[in-house]
């Protein structure tokens, strides 16, 4: 019996951490500790999210929900391809790299946040600005991955494979494979950094639809509404943790199929 007991805990310790976390802030909220503008109550947390159910809530939170995640998910998608294509270019040419080097490593120094003034300016406060700050913070940690991971690669391989004969297509499919744990921890990395610069940049100026969870937050957080903040945190950290667990579950199946 007690083996049987370690190994669940062993097994399921997030869970269990997650749920004393929890139990922990439901003490503390209903303890007076701690006042409530500083820390919610979590029924009243729970009751703000429970909107999402209710068709004549006027305040529901999942619409700031999509259209953070969709800000996310496009600039992910830019600085990928930016990141990529630059980090598999900088990789093979290396005269192309010692020159650029300095240039993306001042690029990756700098805050996105300080970009975005100027991309607002530029594309007139449109998303296109959320989106570009969010590629702009992306794609030079991508291209810096990449780039080692390349230069890193044993030529010898790629170039019996081209004394053999293989196709373009089969040699360039056996770099993607050699590259895909880089590549795959470069998205790991830059998908947690698009949902930070998406919401943190909406925090510091609402987009035009109002559809935002930093703004949310940020209403919230001047309306002394700490239940709604905390929800809106919620939403975030839950965001983050889902979008990391796919790319960790993709991850792993490759992992197994390089192992077979």
């Amino acid at each position: 019996m007690p083996e049987t007991r370690r190994s669940l805990l062993a097994r399921y310790a997030g869970i269990w951490g997650a749920l004393g976390l929890v139990l922990l802030w439901f003490a503390l909220a209903r303890s007076g500790l701690v006042g409530r503008t500083l820390l919610a109550d979590p029924l009243e947390v729970l009751a703000v999210l429970g909107r999402e159910f209710d068709p004549q809530a006027s305040q529901r939170l999942l619409p700031h929900v999509l259209g953070t995640l969709g800000r996310a998910l496009l600039g992910f998608a830019w600085g990928m391809l930016l990141g990529v294509s630059a980090g598999l270019l900088l990789g093979r040419v290396e005269g192309l790299r010692r020159a650029s080097a300095p240039l993306v490593e001042f690029a990756r120094a700098v805050p996105p946040i300080m970009v975005f003034p100027l991309f607002l300016v530029y594309f007139n406060y449109a998303d296109r600005a959320y989106v570009g700050t969010i590629a702009f913070g992306c794609a030079p940690v991508v291209a810096i991955t990449l780039s080692r991971a390349r230069r890193r690669l044993g030529g010898v391989s790629f170039e019996l494979l081209e004394v053999f004969g293989a196709s373009r297509r089969a040699r360039s499919l056996a770099m993607l494979m050699e590259l895909s744990p880089s590549l795959l921890l470069a998205a790991r990395v830059a998908l947690s950094l698009s949902l930070v610069i998406a919401v943190v940049t909406e925090m510091v100026f609402a987009p035009r639809s109002g559809l935002a969870l930093g703004a949310y937050a940020k209403d919230a957080e001047m309306a002394f509404d700490t239940p709604a903040f905390y929800a809106a945190m919620l939403w975030i950290g839950g965001l983050g943790f889902a979008l990391n667990a796919l790319l960790a579950a993709l991850e792993h199946s490759l992992s197994g199929r390089r192992a077979r």
